[in-house]
């Protein structure tokens, strides 16, 4: 068998096994005195089977996706950094201190950016080459 009939051949074996334990299923819920009921189950647990396969593939999707992306980047604790240093630099006792936080975001900001930059330009090169 060559290699270009072998997806089709699993595809339709696939397909007639599916179709051979519907008709099953189907047959044992009409001999069943609830089958209405029984049926509607039936559906559930094959749609919350389904939803939890996707599940796991979007999952090992994002993962996978999750260890080619960028490096850590530290933008976010940026932001509620500064907010921080800002509300303790307004109270006037703790303005040291808030202006030490505020530095620190300022520093992590522009960490963030370095960070985003050299992303980009690592991504636009690795583009080029394919």
């Amino acid at each position: 068998m060559s290699e270009s009939n072998k997806p089709d051949s699993d595809s339709q074996e696939n397909d007639e096994r599916v179709e051979q334990l519907a008709k099953e299923l189907a047959e044992r819920l009409r001999a069943l005195p609830n089958r209405q009921e029984l049926t509607d189950y039936a559906v559930s647990v094959l749609k919350e089977s389904n939803e939890d396969a996707g599940a796991a593939d979007q999952a090992a999707a994002m993962v996978a996706r999750a260890a080619r992306n960028d490096p850590f980047n530290p933008i976010a604790f940026a932001i509620p950094l500064f907010v921080v240093g800002a509300i303790l630099c307004a109270t006037g006792i703790l303005a040291g201190v808030g202006l030490g936080i505020i530095g620190i975001a300022l520093l992590m900001l522009l960490w963030g950016l370095i960070v985003a930059f050299f992303s980009r330009f690592r991504r636009e090169k690795s583009k080029q080459k394919s």
